[in-house]
């Protein structure tokens, strides 16, 4: 498990690693016309901090996944009494993108009530689209009340994580990941 102080501290190791520039030349030798700065990336930082501003807790784990909107970080945090939520930040605007509830099982009501579809069935959804060893299985609530298996997958080309849906067994995000800090 990680604490809240580790993750920041590697949080403020990788934010000062990407912040290192060459200082701005000086007025005098700037030729050029002023151009907009593209926008800076929030990252693991100002994430981390727009997580625990909606959802106070415990960042148990950080994940950087490159999604067809972008990079995002997925935050595990474990709140006060015991829930645990998966909550998606961009690392370009440093907003909350999704929030979802996480359950122990397959079993849990909230689950249960809404999945047609069983673990054997989208597991081997999952790994036929990336075929590879599974690490790790997560039964979420989504925002709007749908269920999903989340598959992390070792694959030849690195970890990839699959959603399925549970009520369909369609496949509902494919995610790279980039980087993951943290494990449970």
């Amino acid at each position: 498990m990680l604490k809240n102080q580790t993750l920041m501290m590697a949080a403020a190791v990788l934010a000062l690693s990407a912040c290192s520039k060459a200082p701005a030349p000086a007025a005098a030798e700037t030729a050029a016309p002023a151009v907009e700065a593209a926008p800076v990336a929030a990252g693991i930082e100002g994430c981390a901090k727009a997580v625990l501003a909606q959802a106070p807790g415990e960042l148990l784990q950080a994940t950087l996944k490159s999604e067809s909107a972008g990079k995002v970080w997925e935050f595990e945090v474990k709140q006060a009494d015991g829930k645990l939520l998966d909550i998606e930040c961009s690392d370009t605007a440093g907003t909350i993108v999704e929030t979802e509830t996480r359950v122990a099982s397959a079993a849990d009501p909230a689950f249960a009530a809404k999945a047609k579809v069983d673990e054997a069935t989208a597991t081997k959804t999952a790994t036929d689209k990336v075929p590879g060893t599974i690490e790790r299985v997560e039964y979420e609530v989504e925002p709007d009340g749908k269920v999903s298996y989340e598959f992390d997958i070792k694959g030849a080309n690195g970890d990839v994580r699959v959603e399925v849906d549970a009520e369909t067994g369609a496949i509902v995000e494919e995610s790279p990941e980039l980087l993951e800090i943290g494990n449970v």
